[in-house]
């Protein structure tokens, strides 16, 4: 289950853009005579830059969102990543929302998985499942864990993905939904 084509447009833009002011910035520095070290250490910093936007989007379009008889995997590249039992999973729809400000939010038992700002795939849990908390990049530190009952994500084709998550539920009996 893919996610990445809403923001694959936009990121491509940013990666333009990127590249365009690699170049513009090496060229002034050359026109305006800054010495070899310094000029180059700048266009490192911001050839790292490019190669963190193409490192996004590769790894997006590399790792979607799977769904096995095991469980739902959900993913961001290589950001974010959360197994989720079948035997877990009680029901899952289409409820599409378009204000998420972060792209991964805890809160009120529940865990947000935007893309875009996205989401448009609520699944929710028999029981709680512990979600660690994103850490930040300059820390080391994992951030403590909470519990979530109700999982939104984004996914390109929601039917799609609803429809095989819902395959996971399973009936009181134990056996599988329809």
């Amino acid at each position: 289950m893919g996610y990445s084509r809403e923001q694959t447009p936009t990121m491509a833009a940013m990666l333009f853009v990127l590249v365009l002011e690699t170049v513009a910035m090496d060229l002034l520095l050359r026109r305006f005579g800054l010495p070899d070290v310094p000029r180059l250490v700048i266009l490192a910093l911001d050839a790292s830059s490019v190669l963190g936007v193409l490192g996004i989007m590769v790894s997006c379009a590399r790792r979607p969102h799977t769904v096995t008889p095991d469980g739902l995997r959900l993913r961001y590249g290589r950001l974010f990543g959360l197994d989720i039992p079948a035997e877990l999973v009680a029901s899952a729809r289409i409820d599409r929302r378009y204000d998420e400000k972060r792209l991964v939010r805890l809160s009120d038992g529940e865990l947000a998985l935007a893309v875009s700002s996205q989401t448009n795939i609520v699944v929710e849990l028999r029981e709680p499942i512990e979600v660690p908390r994103p850490r930040r990049p300059w820390t080391t530190a994992v951030g403590s864990a909470a519990a979530v009952r109700r999982v939104r994500f984004f996914a390109d084709d929601p039917a799609a993905a609803v429809r095989a998550v819902a395959a996971l539920t399973t009936t009181t009996t134990g056996e599988r939904a329809p």
